[in-house]
């Protein structure tokens, strides 16, 4: 593969750790190993890295880019998106800021299941283009891994149908797609009143058959007052873990449920949005090592509290920040905006939120020895800022400070 060499960096944000541990890194969030007149020499993965000075004359590259008044960026990592649906809600937008919440609208057939409907009658090939589209934008924001979840079929043809459609997008991007299978983010209609029949149906037949199939890395669910409970959560996640998926939760997002407990006694991989955990469930978090994935997107769309960053920050928790792009309660895929918005109204530092959407959004997938990071051997996953300072990713909000998006060694935007 042809090299290229990165000269002359004003700013190279590395966001490195020595370990990559995840007990080793919590109390690191404002580390960003920055390197100042910095060179980079990559092919698909980084192969050295340092100032330019110290270039070595021997290694040879097939291209030379100079980078002088700009900063690179490891490329964002977006561990939580709904990218692959159908149908359009932006009538239920504005019925929210005439003042109706969304758990009426759940209650009237809208939200999650109003997509549902939409999806269902969808084709493969339809919910594809929706999802290319939607990671090319995410593409242009400087996002060059991203997790795209099932969970808007809620059968077992139209849960394969969505996953499909997600392999279709791996194949015809050119980032990194990782993907979870999410059959348990409502009751479908036809179950509203016999719930645990549905359950029966996850864990016997939905599971088993993704498994077979290979479509899904990960399994979430969304456990919170008016979806699963904690009884109906666990067989769920205990029989997902036994096939062989890695486990997520969407915790806590409306209520104080006791979902952040449930993940961290499941060892779930992330538990995501978090806006109502408890400190016993951030406790038993960090004891897992379960990361805390949050979505301030999802609180500001919603007009929700936020969660409590500073706090999870301070007792040492890896808080790892995404997009949560949905067609209901966030659709945006720009991680840009996620940063300025956990800054000001999550009270975290730059730093902080540099590291949240990249290394630790790669540690929520299970990825981080690919991907999050400037190193070597890692993929040459980056991107190249327009600005003389990383600061300005939040301080001049608003706009696309992306010039450049590398992925897998190549330029992508």
């Amino acid at each position: 593969m042809k090299k290229t060499l990165l000269k002359n960096i004003a700013q190279l944000i590395r966001v490195t750790q020595q370990e990559h541990g995840r007990g080793n890194i919590n109390g690191a969030m404002n580390e960003l190993s920055i390197l100042h007149d910095a060179a980079i020499l990559f092919s698909d993965r980084f192969e050295w890295i340092g100032s330019s000075a110290d270039f070595p004359n021997e290694l040879s590259y097939d291209q030379v880019i100079d980078c002088s008044g700009k900063v690179i960026l490891p490329g964002f990592v977006d561990s939580h998106t709904h990218c692959v649906f159908a149908g359009d809600r932006s009538d239920e937008f504005a019925r929210r800021l005439r003042g109706v919440s969304y758990t009426q609208i759940a209650s009237e057939g809208g939200g999650i299941l109003a997509t549902v409907s939409s999806v269902r009658n969808a084709s493969i090939e339809e919910l594809a283009e929706r999802g290319m589209k939607l990671a090319m934008e995410a593409m242009n924001y400087g996002t060059t891994t991203i997790e795209m979840k099932s969970g808007y079929g809620l059968s077992l043809e139209s849960e394969l149908s969505l996953l499909k459609a997600i392999d279709i997008v791996r194949k015809e991007v050119p980032i990194r797609i990782i993907s979870t299978f999410m059959g348990a983010h409502d009751f479908p209609p036809e179950y509203s009143d016999d719930r645990s029949t549905y359950v029966d149906l996850l864990i016997n037949e939905m599971l088993p058959s993704i498994k077979e199939q290979g479509l899904a890395e990960f399994c979430d669910i969304f456990t919170d007052t008016g979806y699963f409970t904690i009884h109906d959560s666990m067989r769920i996640l205990e029989s997902a873990s036994a096939l062989g998926f890695k486990l997520k939760v969407h915790a806590d997002e409306l209520t104080p449920f006791g979902a952040a407990e449930m993940a961290g006694a499941m060892h779930a991989v992330s538990a995501d949005h978090l806006l109502f955990c408890s400190q016993e469930g951030m406790k038993a978090m960090k004891q897992a090592g379960t990361i805390a994935t949050l979505l301030p997107g999802t609180a500001y769309t919603l007009k929700l509290q936020y969660a409590p960053a500073r706090t999870m920050i301070e007792q040492g928790l890896i808080v790892a920040l995404a997009t949560d792009c949905n067609p209901g309660s966030c659709y945006t895929p720009n991680m840009q905006l996620i940063l300025s918005l956990a800054c000001t109204n999550m009270g975290m530092s730059i730093e902080e939120a540099i590291t949240a959407s990249t290394l630790h959004g790669a540690l929520a997938l299970c990825a981080e020895d690919i991907c999050g990071s400037i190193e070597v051997n890692k993929s040459a996953d980056f991107i190249m800022l327009d600005t003389h300072s990383y600061p300005d990713i939040v301080y001049h909000f608003g706009v696309n400070h992306v010039q450049e998006t590398w992925a897998m060694g190549k330029r992508v935007v």
